[in-house]
């Protein structure tokens, strides 16, 4: 099968056919891939830059949003999800759209609000009991395990997400730092070079694995993969973020902060790139070490905007919130004494 592209960060044309067994949906069977115009197809995903017409395209459809869960709609990506053929209860009410449920949970999941993020759980985990074979229950489980730090739970939803998608590169990616989290290093590489196997158009794996590479002090190695992810897009902020990282290694943090400095999250449409988190914590580590506290306060408080974010499971959010707050501090007490300079001239 040729390699899947996430075009646009959509799950271009998602099968939404489920088990004929559970019925969750609307159609009657189970159908992995496809060929179009002798061209085999994934049932989630079209090829890279491919448009078809909409015939081709199912009534039920999948989006990534920004904090990275999985939500459904309908036909081409508008309007609410289909209906389902069957339906089930919880809490005593009827469910007879799987996408809205899932889609309620998620924003739920979204607010990071502890109280509302254990009624999410306990929402998909009934969607899951339900419904096995819908990934979006799955993967969004895997994720708000993934939130919790039950990290062995969120291994088995997406373990079971890619049963039910194989070819989704997002779920290797939450394995491999999953099984980072578990120090469990050679599985972290096995599914971060799955990732990149899954959709070769896509940077963050390569980095990711550039990053396990200066963990471990072999740098050569890192430089390997940081140089392949400029190679595809030597635009990526991850692929930046990577060289940063190599910088800082070398104990020369005004380069990194430059080389971040100077990377545009934006592409020319002016719409934001997908990227890791990471790089705002990065960016204001070492504009603070050089002395920049306006934008080590500014790429804190841009951080915290992605309290969901996997980077939370290595940081604690009221460590960055503490770290925002003293470089605010310092940004004053260095604006006051610049200030006092110029007055006594």
């Amino acid at each position: 099968m040729r390699t899947i592209f996430l075009l646009k960060q959509y799950l271009q044309g998602f099968n939404f056919r489920l088990c004929i067994s559970l019925l969750c949906l609307f159609s009657s069977s189970l159908q992995a891939q496809f060929k179009i115009g002798g061209i085999e197809y994934a049932g989630i995903l079209w090829g890279e830059n491919e448009f078809l017409d909409p015939e081709f395209y199912q009534d039920g459809s999948l989006a990534r949003s920004e904090q990275d869960f999985i939500v459904a709609a309908g036909r081409h990506w508008k309007g609410p999800p289909p209906p389902s053929k069957a339906s089930f209860e919880y809490q005593g009410k009827k469910i007879d759209n799987c996408g809205n449920f899932n889609n309620e949970a998620v924003a739920l999941l979204q607010t990071a609000d502890p109280a509302k993020r254990a009624t999410a759980i306990s929402m998909l985990e009934a969607g899951v009991r339900f419904d096995p074979s819908f990934f979006a229950f799955r993967y969004n489980l895997g994720r708000a395990y993934h939130i919790e730090k039950n990290y062995q739970k969120a291994v088995l939803q997406f373990e079971y997400a890619i049963a039910e998608v194989p070819q989704y590169y997002r779920t290797y990616i939450h394995l491999g730092v999953l099984y980072e989290l578990l120090n469990e290093q050679i599985q972290a590489v096995i599914y971060y070079k799955k990732a990149v196997e899954r959709n070769q158009f896509q940077t963050e794996a390569l980095v990711l694995l550039a990053e396990h590479y200066i963990k471990t002090d072999l740098k050569n190695r890192a430089n390997i993969y940081i140089k392949k992810a400029l190679s595809i897009d030597q635009n990526s902020p991850d692929a930046k973020l990577g060289l940063a990282r190599l910088e800082i290694m070398g104990g020369r943090d005004y380069y990194a902060y430059k080389i971040l400095r100077n990377t545009d999250l934006y592409d020319d449409q002016g719409k934001k790139r997908p990227y890791n988190k990471k790089f705002h914590f990065f960016f204001a580590e070492t504009a603070s070490k050089i002395g920049d506290y306006v934008t080590a306060a500014k790429e804190y408080e841009e951080l915290l905007k992605y309290p969901n974010d996997p980077f939370f499971s290595e940081f604690s959010l009221k460590i960055i919130e503490r770290r925002r707050d003293l470089a605010r501090r310092f940004a004053e007490i260095k604006a006051a004494d610049e200030e006092a300079e110029k007055e006594q001239q």
